[in-house]
Parts: C-alpha cells; sequence; structure tokens
C-alpha cells in the first residue's frame, strides 16, 4: 500500500469510526433525555458551533500544507498558529458569554450554550491537522476514535435522565481534554499569549483567509439550494431534496478524505520534485476513479430503492433530483485533483476566483429555475456550478502548473508559465 493510499485508509477509518460512535452518542441522549430536553440541547449546539468557523480562518489547511513543505518547523507553525487560534476563542468566548446572558433565551438554554461554547477551546488547541501535514495520518484515527468513545462512555455513565442534561455539554468538553494535551506535548507546543509575532501571523492569515473563503463560497453553492428552494416551494418538497442533498454530502465527504490525504503529499512534491506531484495527482485520480466506479455508478442505477431502504418509499421523489445531481459528483471527481493540486501549489487564490464564480452562478440560476421548476432546478443549478467549477480549474491548472518540459529526463517548469 502505498503513502497516499495508506493516507486515505486512516483518514476514513478515523471519520468513519468518529460517525458511528457519535451516532451511538447520538441515539443514546435522544433516548435518555427525551424529546424536549434534546431538542434544548440540539437548538443550544447549533447556534454556537457557528463560533467555530471564526476560530480556525482556514489556518488548518495553510499550516498543513507548510508543514509538509517543511516539517523541520512542525513546532513552530503548532505554537503559532494554536497560540493565535487560542486568543480567538478567548475573545469570541468571553463576546458570546455576554451576548448570551444579555438575550431573552430560556435559562436552561443560556446555561446550555455557556457550557457548549467551552469547545470553542477544544476547535483551537486541536492540533490534527499538524500530524495530516507530518502525514502520520493514525495519530489523526487515535483522536478521532478515542475522543468520542471517552464522551460516549462519560454520558453513559454519568447521564441517566433529562434532569442531567447539565452534565452533556462538560463531559464532551473535558473527554476531548486528555488527545488534546498529549497531542501538544508530542508537537512541543509553546503557548505565545504575549510573545506572539503578529507579522507572521499577518503572513499566515494572507493565505489562509483564502482558504477559509473557498470553504465559504463552497458552502454557499452547496447549501444555499435548500434555504432558496424552502422559500418558494412545498415544505415537502424541500424535505426530498434535503435527502438527495444528505446523499451527495455523504459520497462528497469520501471526496474529502482523500483531498485530505494527498493535499500534504501534494504540497511537498511540489516544492521538491515536479515529476512526483504530477504522478501523485495522477494517483488522485485513479483513486477518483475507482470511488465513482464503486459506489457514484451504483446509486446513480439504484437511487430509487437507496432511498426506499434509508429513509421510506414516501421520499422517492428524492430519486430523480439525486440522480442529476449524480452528474455533479462525477464533476467534483474530476475537479478535486487539480483544485488540490493549486492549493497545494500555493495558488490557492485562483481556486478562490473559480469558487466566487460558481456560488455567484447558483445563486442567479437558482433564482431562476428554482420557482418554476422547483428541486429538479435547484439539481440543475448545482449540475451547472460544478461545470463552471471543472472547466475554470482545468484552464487554471493548464496555464500554471500544466505546461512542462522535460531536462535531463526530468520535468521542469517551462518559462511560458
Amino acid at each position: 500500500m502505498g503513502k497516499v493510499e495508506r493516507n486515505f485508509f486512516w483518514l476514513t477509518a478515523a471519520n468513519l469510526t468518529s460517525s458511528l460512535l457519535n451516532a451511538v452518542l447520538f441515539i443514546y441522549l435522544a433516548r435518555v433525555l427525551g424529546s424536549e430536553s434534546f431538542g434544548y440541547l440540539s437548538y443550544a449546539g447549533t447556534l454556537v458551533f457557528y463560533l467555530f468557523n471564526f476560530i480556525d480562518l482556514g489556518l488548518s489547511t495553510y499550516g498543513m500544507r507548510e508543514i509538509a513543505k517543511d516539517r523541520s518547523k512542525v513546532s513552530e507553525f503548532v505554537s503559532n498558529i494554536t497560540s493565535f487560534k487560542f486568543i480567538m476563542a478567548v475573545i469570541l468566548f468571553a463576546g458570546f458569554a455576554m451576548v448570551n446572558a444579555a438575550s431573552h433565551q430560556l435559562a436552561l438554554v443560556k446555561m446550555l450554550m455557556f457550557e457548549i461554547a467551552f469547545m470553542c477551546f477544544v476547535s483551537a488547541l486541536s492540533t490534527e491537522w499538524a500530524f495530516q501535514g507530518l502525514e502520520k495520518m493514525h495519530m489523526v484515527f487515535v483522536s478521532f476514535a478515542v475522543t468520542p468513545l471517552l464522551q460516549l462512555l462519560l454520558n453513559f455513565l454519568f447521564v441517566r435522565n433529562p434532569g442531567d442534561i447539565l452534565k452533556v455539554p462538560m463531559i464532551n468538553f473535558l473527554a476531548s481534554m486528555p488527545v488534546i494535551c498529549i497531542f501538544l506535548s508530542r508537537l512541543k507546543f509553546k503557548l505565545r499569549l504575549f510573545r506572539l509575532d503578529l507579522k507572521i501571523i499577518k503572513r499566515y492569515l494572507s493565505s489562509a483567509i483564502v482558504i477559509w473563503s473557498i470553504s465559504v463560497f463552497a458552502q454557499v453553492y452547496n447549501g444555499l439550494d435548500i434555504v432558496m428552494l424552502g422559500l418558494f416551494r412545498s415544505p415537502q418538497e424541500v424535505s426530498y431534496f434535503t435527502v438527495a442533498r444528505r446523499i451527495i454530502g455523504g459520497i462528497s465527504l469520501l471526496m474529502v478524505f482523500l483531498t485530505g490525504a494527498l493535499l500534504p503529499h501534494l504540497s511537498f512534491a511540489y516544492k521538491d520534485d515536479i515529476s512526483i506531484f504530477h504522478s501523485s495527482t495522477r494517483k488522485y485520480l485513479k483513486i477518483s476513479g475507482i470511488i465513482f466506479a464503486c459506489i457514484v455508478i451504483p446509486v446513480m442505477l439504484l437511487g430509487s430503492q437507496i432511498i426506499s431502504w434509508t429513509v421510506g418509499s414516501d421520499y422517492l421523489p428524492a430519486a430523480l433530483p439525486l440522480k442529476i445531481m449524480m452528474v455533479a459528483i462525477i464533476l467534483v471527481t474530476l475537479n478535486l485533483p487539480y483544485s488540490t493540486g493549486l492549493i497545494a501549489a500555493c495558488m490557492e487564490k485562483e481556486v478562490l476566483k473559480q469558487a466566487c464564480a460558481s456560488a455567484i452562478l447558483s445563486i442567479f440560476l437558482n433564482f431562476i429555475l428554482i420557482p418554476k421548476y422547483g428541486m429538479i432546478g435547484a439539481a440543475v443549478s448545482f449540475v451547472c456550478a460544478e461545470l463552471l467549477a471543472l472547466g475554470w480549474v482545468l484552464c487554471v491548472y493548464h496555464k500554471k502548473i500544466g505546461i512542462y518540459t522535460k531536462r535531463g529526463g526530468k520535468y521542469g517548469r517551462s518559462n511560458e508559465n
């Protein structure tokens, strides 16, 4: 098994294990707390978790890429990035606590949100991204397996009825700390609250914010369609489209795992040996093709049966938009190897331009198509946005990276770039 395949295996295993344990915890809490208390917990958690987007700001992906290029500086990157994220977490936690205290929510909900907000520090201090940069994906598996397992065991021991609802957020917070502390120690982390060089952080953010913006715009054209569908069509049609979207999201998640496995390898290869960079990109395409053959084709052929088996025959109208959106998954399969290559080559601004263009096209088409064609129009808009994304990325990749000349048996960049 090659390094890329091994990385993909560990990341997939990590996420599948985490998802399974979290699903068991979800079911346990739903049963033990009852619908009312569990509803309060879910509502509070949903509101608070929006804060996490403003802690990372793309620094994890940036740090992963830079560590892959120069592993000798792993402690420096971890210390600088984690210290800055910790400061951001303190500011956001304090601001949120004041706003929460002044809000008119129920006292129970306010207390739940205050406790859940401690997870901001978990988000700030988590360092799985550094081990991804070092291509030690088994450490990511350790984190993703041990932390939810501890959360599950502690909740099982101490949460037995709806009256224990306030124990849940603090249990989840405390169960996250052992792995965080061990990882920070292994990476030789040094907290730099008053010695943090803001010029260095500014340099980090100049690239990280671009990477973060890419994910924001991607969320726009991958999630706004449900919101817009709700404005123009019935709740039933929204539920059908949501089912199709969930299936698409599950398949896309595998591609995200593959991207996480390959980005550090591509970052190092682009800096060190361009021929390895190209061979790794081709390998990425091959693995994507295997995923396509094993998952995408069966879903396209058996979409109706899958929907019926999983959520019931009442949701069978979701089959048609699902099949349409599977065309977009084919485009994503072709797109990701090249967009990941551009990010690895520090050309994330080019990917951001593509993400902006796709988001604008998606919004425009959704406004035109959804009022008349409903979820079918939303599915078509998604395909068009991904088609634009693929064409854009291929053109940029060919212009910026794809022109090479052989020199002495090795690949070298052409002066045409």
